[in-house]
């Protein structure tokens, strides 16, 4: 069997030192110290703050240059949040429906969903 990408964290380098002891008696390892990127998702360790920080930037610039929003202008709510839309407020012209079609509105949120669950 080969698992890919474990990591292992701990307030003591001793047991840290003694569980991987434990693990490698029963499985190859090959350890890598320090951690700076896992699954896609940059890690930083600050010892002094005793804080790990997971970033998900360079994933979420995937995101943008994917469904090509480089020039999409930011907004700090998404949409009003007492608003109520009907079928009424939808495209009336057939081009501006055929438009909207080919927006990928739940490719973009999962998306970003992803990023937002797994950090």
């Amino acid at each position: 069997m080969h698992v890919n990408n474990y990591t292992m964290t701990g307030s003591s380098p001793k047991l840290i030192m003694a569980y991987k002891g434990k693990l490698h008696k029963w499985y190859a390892l090959t350890d890598l110290r320090s951690i700076s990127w896992l699954l896609g998702i940059q890690v930083t360790c600050d010892h002094k703050m005793q804080a790990i920080s997971l970033l998900q930037e360079a994933y979420i610039k995937m995101i943008i240059a994917h469904f090509v929003l480089a020039e999409a202008k930011p907004y700090s709510t998404p949409m009003i949040p007492s608003a109520s839309y009907s079928k009424d407020d939808s495209p009336a012209l057939a081009n501006d429906a055929a438009r909207m079609h080919k927006v990928l509105y739940h490719e973009m949120i999962g998306s970003l969903m992803y990023a937002l669950v797994v950090t």
